[in-house]
């Protein structure tokens, strides 16, 4: 009986990572186009294996970000006097998806990538492979709004699930990075500023229905 909320509730949240990854995929050429370019080198074997370890590692840290959770929340129950601290993690993460919804970006004090960060220096394939598994660590909003949306996930496959879905819906604009990167630098930030209130903000509906 309570195996269909859980299934429901991880399957909306995966909808979520997937609306906030392409909705990002402007934010994505723009803040790492650059570096996935010199990273990358314009060589296709590097920039897949580039993407996978991407994936690998968002995948990672989407698993180890709701079995935290999910611990914390055993913990609870098992400990009384943690419950407290239960319901004020559950309810940040409820004031941060009306956040989202109502103003559709990052709150200031979490977002900190306001400048577009230098770019690595040239990798071989399996160099990429491990800087595309380290990417995870880069300090950008849009990755830290999937990683809290993965840590909703009712266990490791389902946060891990989350992010998967994530990075691959935000995949395309990094393999494009290079071309999607001059052009955007050329366009006005109207419509990237557009696409990504739009994330949020359905990340943010998802966030607040969970």
């Amino acid at each position: 009986g309570a195996l269909l909320p859980r299934r429901l509730m991880n399957l909306s949240l995966v909808a979520a990572g997937l609306a906030l990854g392409a909705a990002s995929a402007p934010h994505c050429a723009l803040m790492c186009g650059a570096p996935c370019a010199a990273v990358t080198r314009g060589r296709g074997r590097d920039a897949w294996l580039f993407q996978a370890g991407r994936i690998a590692g968002y995948t990672a840290a989407g698993a180890l970000a709701a079995s935290a959770v999910a611990l914390l929340g055993a913990w609870s129950r098992a400990t009384p006097w943690l419950a407290p601290l239960w319901t004020l993690v559950q309810l940040g993460f409820l004031a941060l998806g009306l956040w989202w919804l109502a103003t559709g970006r990052m709150p200031a004090r979490l977002l900190r990538d306001g400048s577009a960060p230098a770019a690595p220096r040239a990798a071989g394939s399996w160099r990429a492979a491990g800087i595309g598994i380290a990417w995870v660590a880069w300090p950008c909003g849009v990755l830290q709004a999937a990683l809290l949306l993965a840590a909703l996930g009712d266990d490791a496959a389902g946060g891990a699930a989350v992010m998967a879905a994530f990075a691959l819906a935000s995949a395309p604009a990094l393999l494009a990075a290079p071309a999607l990167w001059a052009a955007w630098r050329r366009l006005a930030g109207r419509g990237r500023a557009a696409a990504e209130v739009l994330g949020y903000r359905v990340a943010g509906a998802a966030l607040t229905i969970t």
